[in-house]
């Protein structure tokens, strides 16, 4: 990730500004200044059903052939505003680009159609139909405003609904039809008529019988039948045979009720590059085993899940009276990948230079294991003539059973007022198979082993933080961390329907030290002057840690989404250790945080740091709370706008010396929530989201005690230290 960018002067001034007048400016345009003297602009539509609430207007109102403009925050038409700042002059060839770009980039006018208002006047009519109001009606209220708009209403009232009577199962064919009247049936007698449950049951039979080997049954094959002439609002549902049935011939009717298994499975790659062996492993479909729909899509999602392929073909071919061959194609992907990075970084005052080279290969023993190999190297020039160098390296191996193994090393010097760290890592992970259908994700990593070792730092660090009775002092000794994880992920997300509303949470639980502890104890090893045990004199980190993150994205229309994000995260260390260290511990602030503040400038609590690297190593908490609301929009293919608003905090378990006002107190920290505002502007290109976000500042917990925590008048907004920009790779979440 790029890291954060701060930028001083007038520049960003004249940028908000100009933002500020573009708003203006567009809010201020005539929304009809492209509709014809003898047309209206549809301002407005809605849909109200007053005789039953239970009736769901939003979704009749999918069913409405012409709606008004987008709007953003349900009032404002941006890309009809932009639409209509294309001059009317096209005479020269600028003003002539000038209107084909603005036309490009925004929306024009939705003009008033009756004969569309009518078609949907039907449409609304057939679904109240299908929803069991078989009597009901549908008006217009028409409203017209000044400036030639127009507000339309679609008045339903929708009387009373039919519900079923009696539900007949007409299947000649005694297996099918016991599978119709089981205990899963859909349709129950008494409740309210909906074609949509109908479907649901029709859906729900055949996806039995293909899963019990009824290969050529189809969903078609199935139709229902209703009779609402009782005049009683009730109706007769009766399920059948579509009538095209009784037009098959003897072979096609003993096809259609056979039921079908396995006889061979064939294999057929474009490329040799997967063992047979691999491919058997993944799939699902067996010689000699039943045919099942869910054993193809189990088959395809496995297949398709594997690293080093492209895209799998599953077909069949009869080849005797019940059985069928399997033949699987498999078409080999891009098995090689590099990618290379070179950044410029600013913190602080600091300047730098960033390089970064990653490899992979996704089929490396030709069994669809992936192997990763990644090099970074870092160097910053320090404002007090300084420098700060950082090298890492890291290798991990994913076999196709979900098992990984990574090893990293991390060597950071930073001199000449600091220290010399290195960090070695080495971790084994399970990943948890997906099953189909399943929102859920685990993996669980299984050994977690991190040594840091620093071989040097300076005077100046060993006052500040090494004193005896520092509580960072443990962060920065030579320990272990011998630690076991759990993360679990769950999302609604379905790429087949990108447009829809979809949440994603996940919670990881981790912890760290309680067999060393229990080791240690039990053999009554030796304790270091702070009373913890040591390994080779060496103590190690006890911990229990635990995150949660919530997201929910908004799908307000096609382009325009509403995404909030809640993450709250504990970690308290115990028994061999009284801080938690400093690589696990959490830090405010930053592209994915509270965007107000720099990375790691916000916190704990009502701490405030004054700029320098060592005040840095103290603005880290035990407890994190963040809240986020962004608004995003697409204006082109390519080119997204957001709106947000970030809150949050972090706090230390304990009062600590080092850093004043950071404790979590239960009548305080929601004074101490820090909050801030902005706007930001997203690149598709892709491959990637390159983002670019402005924070400003609202509340800053750390001004309390200057009675000056709104950063609004009569204190005014500082360029320096209330406004940050962000530039990040991907979304914040």
């Amino acid at each position: 990730m790029l890291r954060v960018l701060r930028t001083y002067g007038c520049g960003g001034m004249r940028m908000a500004g100009w933002l500020l007048l573009s708003i203006l400016f567009f809010a201020s345009c005539n929304t009809t200044k492209f509709v014809p003297q003898d047309k209206y602009l549809l301002n407005k539509v809605r849909v109200k059903c007053e005789d039953d609430k239970s009736v769901s207007t939003g979704s009749l109102s999918s069913y409405l052939r012409q709606k008004q403009n987008t709007e953003i925050f349900g009032f404002w038409k941006l890309q009809l505003h932009v639409y209509n700042t294309a001059p009317l002059d096209t005479t020269t060839k600028a003003k002539k680009r000038l209107a084909a770009n603005a036309k490009k980039m925004g929306e024009a006018p939705v003009i008033y159609d009756e004969e569309l208002t009518q078609i949907s006047m039907q449409q609304l009519r057939q679904q109240m139909n299908n929803m069991g109001y078989f009597q009901a009606e549908v008006d217009t209220q028409k409203v017209y405003k000044k400036g030639r708009k127009i507000e339309l209403t679609y008045l339903v009232t929708a009387h009373q609904p039919y519900k079923v009577r009696n539900y007949e199962v007409d299947i000649p064919v005694p297996e099918l039809a016991a599978i119709a009247r089981d205990e899963r049936c859909k349709v129950h007698k008494g409740e309210q008529f909906s074609t949509a449950t109908l479907d649901e049951e029709r859906e729900r039979i055949t996806t039995v019988l293909r899963n019990q080997g009824y290969f050529y049954f189809e969903k078609s094959i199935l139709e229902f039948t209703a009779d609402s002439s009782l005049n009683s609002h009730e109706v007769d549902v009766r399920i059948h045979l579509a009538p095209y049935v009784s037009q098959f011939d003897s072979a096609a009717l003993k096809r259609l009720y056979t039921r079908y298994s396995i006889r061979e499975v064939n294999y057929t790659l474009d490329y040799p590059f997967l063992r047979k062996s691999a491919l058997r492993r993944a799939s699902r479909l067996r010689e000699g085993e039943r045919y099942a729909e869910w054993r193809v899509e189990r088959t395809y999602a496995r297949m398709n899940a594997l690293p080093p392929v492209k895209y799998v073909d599953i077909s069949f071919t009869p080849v005797e009276d019940s059985l069928l061959d399997c033949n699987i194609t498999v078409s080999r992907g891009r098995l090689n990948s590099i990618a290379a990075e070179v950044e410029g970084t600013y913190s602080a005052g600091d300047w730098g230079i960033a390089a970064g080279l990653n490899y992979s290969n996704k089929n490396i023993f030709h069994g669809a294991e992936v192997l990763t190999l990644g090099a970074r190297a870092s160097y910053e020039w320090r404002t007090n003539g300084g420098r700060a160098i950082e090298a890492k390296a890291d290798v991990g191996l994913l076999f196709p059973s979900n098992v990984k193994i990574n090893i990293a090393y991390n060597y950071q010097q930073r001199r000449p007022d600091e220290y010399i760290r290195t960090i070695a890592n080495a971790g084994l992970s399970y990943i948890v198979p997906r099953k189909p259908g399943s929102h859920w994700t685990h993996q669980f990593n299984l050994i977690d082993f991190n040594y840091i070792y620093l071989p040097w730092m300076s005077d100046q660090f060993k006052r500040d933080f090494m004193d005896r009775s520092s509580v960072l002092k443990a962060s920065y000794e030579d320990h272990f961390i011998l630690d076991w994880s759990y993360t679990g992920s769950y999302s609604t997300y379905n790429q087949h329907y990108p447009d829809r509303s979809y949440l994603q949470f996940a919670i990881r639980l981790e912890t760290a030290g309680n067999a060393l502890y229990g080791l240690s104890a039990a053999a009554r090893f030796a304790k270091n002057d702070e009373g913890s045990y040591v390994l080779w004199k060496i103590p190690f980190a006890q911990y229990v840690k635990g995150d949660f993150n919530f997201t929910y994205h908004g799908v307000m229309a096609p382009k325009h989404h509403m995404v909030a994000h809640i993450g709250l995260g504990v970690a308290v260390p115990y028994l061999n250790a009284s801080v938690v260290p400093f690589q696990k511990r959490y830090f405010a602030g930053g592209a994915n945080g509270v965007r107000g503040w720099q990375a790691r400038t916000l916190g704990p609590g009502t701490f405030r740091g004054n700029g320098s690297s060592l005040v840095y190593d103290k603005q880290a908490g035990d407890i994190h709370l963040e809240m986020n609301l962004e608004y995003r929009f697409k204006v082109l293919s390519f080119l997204e706008l957001a709106a947000f608003t970030d809150a949050g905090n972090i706090w230390t378990i304990r009062d600590y010396e080092e850093q004043p006002g950071g404790v979590f107190l239960w009548d305080q920290f929601y004074k101490q929530i820090a909050w801030s505002y902005g706007v930001g502007i997203r690149f598709d290109l892709s491959i990637l989201i390159f983002r670019i976000d402005f924070g400003v500042k609202l509340y800053d917990p750390s001004r309390i005690s200057e009675d000056k925590q709104w950063r609004t008048a009569p204190h005014g907004l500082s360029w320096n230290d209330d406004m940050t920009f962000h530039f990040a790779i991907g979304y914040p979440f």
